[in-house]
């Protein structure tokens, strides 16, 4: 990696193409150290206490991301889980509903909720479907974005926010001015994955959405998807989190 490459922001979309998101030794250090803090800070946190307004209003941003995630699913469902599974299916729809309820009130305000529904669907598809030896899946699975946002007739720009969230989301620290569908990716897939943040979820809302899209087999499944992941890309961030022990962190099953 040139020195040029090596000042690129981690987790941009510029990065990537420069770098097949191969890491330096000095990334790879810091994002497997921000990584098991961001474990450790999680998993010492207890439940929060939600005020009545901030109950009203998670459940107010998952009951809009659960029509818009429905109106998606209708046109890309059977698409999603001949390529993705059942299991990855739910991971991906728990991901949104989850993101949907972490997301900030003023920061869901600025979300475009399709284009988030579609990196949420898009977002691992390339962790299943990795095409070059060495780079990060999330090339793959932006290439998977692309496609949805097209064939769902929406613009350009659409596909730029989709692209953005689905690259940006494996990192514990996303880049800096990320936009509101990329930080939604990253807080659903982080809660849903290592559990990061479900205890600031209402319980009601995590029952409903494991209910409506349950675990299966989700979670055996994705921890043989990271250890594949040291070998078959160990500079990138996946293969670094894997390496760093990501496998056996994951949250516990749900019923």
């Amino acid at each position: 990696m040139g020195r040029r490459e090596s000042h690129l922001t981690v987790g941009t979309e510029q990065w990537l193409r420069a770098t097949g998101g191969r890491l330096t030794l000095f990334q790879a250090l810091g994002i497997s150290a921000q990584g098991l803090a961001q474990t450790i800070r999680a998993r010492a946190t207890g439940r929060s206490r939600l005020s009545d307004s901030e109950a009203s209003n998670q459940f107010a941003r998952v009951t809009a991301a659960r029509k818009e995630l429905s109106l998606v699913l209708s046109a890309l469902q059977n698409h999603v889980l001949d390529r993705q599974g059942q299991e990855v299916l739910n991971h991906t729809c728990r991901t949104y509903l989850l993101g949907a309820a972490l997301l900030q009130d003023e920061v869901f305000h600025r979300l475009d909720l399709t284009t988030a529904a579609v990196a949420a669907l898009a977002h691992d598809d390339g962790l299943l479907h990795p095409s070059t030896p060495g780079n990060c899946f999330t090339a793959d699975s932006a290439i998977e974005a692309n496609y949805m946002i097209a064939s769902l007739g929406l613009p350009e720009s659409s596909s730029v926010q989709a692209r953005a969230a689905v690259i940006s989301h494996f990192q514990p620290k996303l880049p800096v001015n990320s936009g509101a569908e990329a930080q939604l990716v990253a807080l659903g897939a982080s809660a849903d994955v290592m559990g990061i943040g479900l205890r600031k979820i209402h319980p009601q809302i995590i029952r409903e959405i494991w209910q409506e899209w349950p675990d299966l087999s989700f979670l055996s499944e994705i921890k043989k998807l990271f250890k594949r992941e040291i070998s078959r890309a160990p500079r990138t961030r996946a293969g670094i989190l894997a390496l760093s022990g990501m496998p056996y962190l994951l949250r516990k099953s749900r019923a």
